[in-house]
């Protein structure tokens, strides 16, 4: 589709206008011809901070692009083309939350030593155009692994990540490495295009980590003189040393800035295809940066249903089929992969689509919780669609009927023990 001036056509029309503490926002239709409509979304911010990521970054980021504008007072505002039925009041709601989670992230990311790109920055407020780079580039050229001199000096971790920082020396330049070991892997797409959008890249055989994959970024050797403080290496230090109580919690929060604004049909993050996310035509012309995502969705052999009354028995069970050598949907084996995913269409792709069986514990904990009875609707449907070939293996751990389970199900009771049924599940399985 061609580019088109979203603020004049042949017929226009505001059809709704809405404030927030920081923007004034308008939603207009646009008519160039009998067929060609659009509806067009006009956001102009009246408040900015001294310093940090303002509106404006937040706004490009999402696709804004800032012009001329007919819709509002200043003469100037961010447009973006938006789907019909777009909710306009819902928007004005998640603008300002979204953006106060952003800057917090952006707290603990500096902390870190990440500079957060500003594509606008004040440029809108004082009419002037951004005459610097976005972002700052701190880092040295090359794999960030292969030099003439490499020195382990630090490693650190928190619950999703490990850590280490390394030098590095080339004859044209030396530095640090901060080099990221994700403790579960595959990544979700969600956890990608944060590290995408941090700047992060991945490298297949990293010596830290005994040559298995991990992501790093570098940071060039700076320095005014020949003291401790005339270089950039305290600060290099104390970038790395927060990484171990800031960086997650920065990367929540950015998850959490998306799934803000993605609740009405927007990205703030790079996605390979924001398509799959954003069910809409318009996302489908939105271009995004590729990532190095592996390839979705995963696939089971068993995925495990409980309520959490039974979480030893599900983690008993999905480790004994692990150790077995089968691929096993149980929710801490992949805390990475949920982390920032809409679960209600990621669990059913699981429970309905993705797994070869489903095992259930059958309890009335498991009965009376909502994401349980999200997952068994799921695994229903998928053992309607299987036409009488078993789909689900009921474990019942108490005498609790489920809505739709016929008693004439087979099903083995807890009281047999972990081990034996695991090994009955091995047999099924190689079967």
């Amino acid at each position: 589709m061609a580019h088109r001036d979203l603020h004049q056509a042949l017929k226009t029309e505001v059809l709704a206008t809405t404030h927030s503490p920081s923007v004034d926002i308008s939603l207009a239709r646009l008519q160039w011809g009998k067929g060609d409509t659009a509806l067009s979304l006009h956001v102009s911010p009246h408040t900015y901070s001294t310093a940090g990521w303002q509106t404006t970054d937040f706004l490009a980021h999402l696709g804004f692009q800032l012009g001329a504008c007919a819709f509002n007072q200043r003469g100037a505002c961010y447009s973006l083309e938006v789907e019909p039925g777009f909710d306009i009041e819902r928007f004005t709601k998640a603008f300002d939350p979204a953006f106060a989670m952003l800057l917090a992230a952006q707290r603990d990311l500096e902390a870190c030593g990440f500079v957060l790109d500003q594509p606008e920055g004040w440029q809108f407020f004082t009419g002037t155009p951004r005459s610097r780079p976005s972002r700052v580039d701190l880092s040295m050229g090359g794999d960030g692994h292969t030099a003439m001199k490499h020195q382990s000096m630090k490693a650190s971790e928190d619950d999703t990540f490990a850590f280490k920082f390394t030098w590095l020396e080339s004859p044209r330049e030396k530095g640090w490495v901060i080099h990221y070991r994700p403790k579960h892997t595959p990544l979700s797409s969600e956890l990608q295009s944060v590290f995408t959008f941090l700047g992060l890249t991945q490298f297949a055989e990293c010596p830290e980590y005994d040559f298995e994959s991990c992501y790093w970024r570098s940071i060039a050797f700076r320095s005014d003189g020949d003291g401790f403080f005339d270089s950039n290496a305290n600060i290099a230090h104390a970038w790395f040393d927060a990484h171990s109580t800031r960086f997650s919690s920065g990367i929540e929060k950015l998850l959490s800035t998306n799934a803000q604004v993605e609740a009405v049909g927007l990205t703030f993050l790079p996605f390979d295809n924001p398509a799959v996310r954003i069910r809409t035509d318009i996302a489908k012309r939105v271009t995004r940066p590729k990532s190095t995502s592996r390839s979705e969705p995963m696939t089971f052999d068993v995925a495990i249903s409980f309520a959490g009354t039974e979480r030893s028995y599900a983690e008993e069970l999905a480790t004994l089929l692990r150790d077995a050598g089968y691929s096993v949907f149980y929710d801490d084996f992949y805390p990475e992969y949920l982390w920032g995913k809409n679960l209600v269409e990621t669990f059913d792709e699981i429970y309905r689509k993705n797994s070869r069986y489903c095992v259930m514990f059958v309890s009335q904990e498991y009965k009376d919780r909502m994401w349980t009875t999200h997952e068994r609707r799921s695994a229903q449907a998928r053992a309607l669609e299987e036409k009488g070939r078993e789909y689900i293996l009921p474990i019942q751990v108490d005498d609790t009927e489920l809505p739709g389970m016929p008693p004439t199900i087979g099903h083995v009771a807890i009281s047999r023990g972990i081990p034996e049924i695991g090994g009955l599940l091995v047999k099924k399985l190689k079967a």
